[in-house]
């Protein structure tokens, strides 16, 4: 499976991913994936590992390029999320592709804005 594949299967599923990214490893949840300028992005929730500028307690958003993704597999854990979902998705993404609906069971494909 491709990076790309991995991150929609985790948004669709709601699981969390273990990425490598600039040489750091990070567990995520994935919640959109989309296009920022045209370039594959997506917004997880960072809640495990390591970045340069840092973890807030209990986690933190992150926007990652797909192209910047090293490694990512599919691991077991519990599903974490952050306030201003929609927010962050917004200011992240110009399309969405796959989205978490936040607060509801099933994830929702997006055709676009």
């Amino acid at each position: 499976m491709t990076v790309h594949e991995i991150l929609r299967q985790a948004i669709i599923s709601r699981r969390c991913v273990r990425v490598r990214t600039s040489g750091f490893e990070r567990d995520i949840c994935p919640h959109a994936l989309g296009f920022k300028d045209g370039s594959p992005r997506v917004l997880a929730y960072q809640y495990s590992g390591s970045s340069i500028s840092g973890l807030a307690p209990g986690g933190q958003w992150r926007a990652f390029f797909v192209r910047d993704i090293e490694e990512a597999s599919l691991i077991n854990g519990h599903w974490r999320s952050g306030s201003n979902l929609v927010a962050k998705v917004e200011a992240c993404l110009d399309r969405v592709e796959y989205s978490v609906k936040h607060g509801h069971e099933r994830p929702r494909a997006d055709s676009g804005r």
